[in-house]
């Protein structure tokens, strides 16, 4: 736990000397790279951390020993499996395994939090507290999918299909699930209003109501191995969505508040984040569909920025308006009437972002403490190396 929260408290380090006050492209490049490369050395070096660990090394050794004389292991998919095979090829070594699939999983979430957050320290921080980056340490097939499309963002917005396509197509590669990205992208295409937002919570009414017969019919077909496993018996359980919901409802909360008049790229971002709540209530069902949770989550990095960013104009516009109005004969009064508005606004967007970091930290502490190998088992952290780290998890596990 100690390497994860000294993770956190560096990047809030490296924010509060390169983003506070005036900001320039130079210090935003300097921060992101800075967390990315602290990131992937956590992740590159780790030991026996992620539920999926040793499967994966006992499949990578598997793989590049056998070279490409077959391009077929268990039910992976190829684009992984090629990958394995061209590791294999330079070396066997499972540090270099560790560091290539950890840094094509982190690339994708810095690209995107580079290119397009309105605050990158928020977009880090989410990362970090979200257990997004616990999943790159243990789902490494999904984790490269989900950094693929990442990049495939830009097109999602710009609505360039056969650009997302083509992303999503190689995503598919490492893992197929994926796909389910495919339809989520016409669904971005409607406005959200009074008429199609309950369509999600009809959508989660049916769910609960036919899912175990529509699983049991699939999962005697496809998947057969899933079809009496804990992941379909159980679900996650209700507090680890509390979180994302309470996201989930401010959203629904900016879009009444900016009566459904939200500019087209955060009605994208909306549908993504609703998209993700959706998920979120469905796996405290069935477990197994956490992994399509997680295929829209890493856009709630930029989301959460812009929606703050997006209620300050949209809260300043109308407080202007507001007062121009009741001063109008006043121009002395409306300018103290505007600066005190505007020390006002400051104090709102500051307790809401105090607030989302402070929800968030406490979700990822909830993530560390209560299960007993931490979320998706990254506790304790090792490393490959034998350095002896301080271990404070018997701290917060008495």
């Amino acid at each position: 736990m100690f390497v994860y929260i000294l993770n956190i408290v560096l990047v809030c380090i490296y924010a509060f000397f390169l983003l506070r006050g005036e900001q320039n492209s130079f210090k935003k490049n300097v921060f992101v790279i800075l967390c990315f490369c602290q990131c992937l050395l956590i992740a590159a070096v780790r030991f026996n951390i992620g539920i999926d660990y040793q499967m994966y090394l006992i499949g990578f050794e598997k793989m590049a020993k056998s070279g490409f004389s077959s391009l077929s292991y268990e039910d992976w998919e190829i684009g992984y499996i090629l990958l394995n095979k061209i590791i294999g090829l330079i070396t066997k070594d499972v540090g270099l395994f560790l560091f290539v699939t950890s840094a094509l999983s982190l690339v994708g979430t810095f690209y995107m939090i580079w290119r397009f957050s309105k605050n990158p320290f928020m977009s880090v921080f989410l990362f970090l507290n979200t257990y997004l980056f616990y999943l790159d340490l243990n789902y490494i097939r999904q984790g490269i999918a989900m950094s693929i499309m990442c990049f495939a963002y830009g097109f999602l917005q710009d609505r360039k299909l056969w650009k997302f396509l083509l992303l999503c197509a190689v995503a598919a590669t490492f893992h197929l699930p994926v796909i389910y990205l495919i339809p989520v992208y016409f669904i971005t295409f409607i406005r959200l209003n009074l008429k199609t937002m309950p369509i999600y919570a009809a959508g989660i009414i049916v769910y609960f109501a036919v899912s175990d017969m529509v699983l049991k019919v699939l999962l005697s077909h496809f998947h057969t191995e899933y079809a009496q496993s804990r992941f379909i018996k159980y679900g996650i359980s209700s507090y680890y969505v509390i979180v994302p919901l309470v996201l989930c409802v401010a959203m629904i909360a900016l879009v009444f508040y900016f009566k459904f008049e939200l500019p087209k790229h955060m009605n994208v971002l909306v549908h993504l984040t609703l998209m993700m709540g959706f998920w979120q209530i469905v796996m405290t069902k069935h477990a197994l569909f956490e992994r399509f949770s997680y295929y829209t989550m890493p856009f709630l990095l930029i989301a959460v920025p812009e929606a703050i960013c997006l209620f300050k104009d949209k809260f300043s516009e109308r407080s202007r308006e507001a007062l121009a109005n009741k001063f109008a004969d006043d121009p002395e009064g409306l300018q103290a009437a505007e600066l005190k508005a505007e020390k006002k606004l400051k104090m709102i967007v500051l307790a809401v972002n105090a607030a989302v970091l402070l929800m968030v930290f406490a979700y990822n502490m909830l993530g560390l403490i209560d299960p007993k190998d931490g979320a998706h088992g990254v506790l304790p952290y090792r490393t490959v190396y034998d350095i002896d780290l301080p271990n404070i998890d018997g701290w917060f596990k008495r």
